[in-house]
């Protein structure tokens, strides 16, 4: 099984973190120093703050790892020492794997037909990524996410294997490719 975990972007981290504390510094003094609608500015307080710590969760504390195997595509999510594997598909399923930017022309035409769902298992906001379209319960799915090049590589050597009926390349150890 070969994986891959992208790299984190340090600045991104610290710019996430500082604007969402500014934001939210901003919003507990508008809620303390309004006299009138004081509840309505507590309010877009706290969603304020609720939304700033789901995104420095979602992006500064999260880490994907990304797993092919024999004819299997796996995401797993870790936060902090719980570890989650968030999908786990077939590769004999795949429609295509290509870069964002040309599924968007793509999708555009409609070339997949109507994607049902779309998950996002970037580790970066904006980050170089990929898409993989794929068939699922019938419904047809769009799976972004951000490997290098030579685990795109290999994950096209799967999904031709996977598809021409071979077992892929089953190998006894890990091996990570990193970014």
């Amino acid at each position: 099984m070969k994986k891959c975990k992208p790299i984190r972007s340090p600045r991104q981290a610290v710019v996430l973190l500082s604007v969402c504390v500014a934001l939210a510094v901003v919003a507990a003094v508008f809620a303390s120093v309004l006299a009138t609608y004081r509840w309505a500015a507590q309010i877009i307080f706290l969603v304020l703050l609720v939304i700033c710590i789901q995104i420095v969760v979602r992006y500064t504390l999260t880490e994907m790892e990304y797993a092919v195997g024999p004819n299997t595509f796996t995401v797993t999510k870790s936060v902090g020492r719980k570890e989650t594997v968030v999908c786990s598909l077939e590769l004999s399923t795949a429609i295509a794997l290509l870069p964002k930017s040309e599924f968007k022309k793509n999708e555009k035409e409609k070339r997949y037909g109507v994607i049902g769902t779309r998950f996002n298992f970037n580790q970066n906001i904006r980050a170089s990524s990929y898409v993989y379209v794929c068939e699922f319960n019938g419904r047809t799915v769009a799976i972004e996410f951000e490997p290098n090049a030579p685990f795109v590589a290999i994950m096209k050597d799967e999904i031709e294997s996977s598809r021409s009926g071979g077992d892929g390349t089953a190998e006894a150890e890990d091996d990570f490719i990193s970014l």
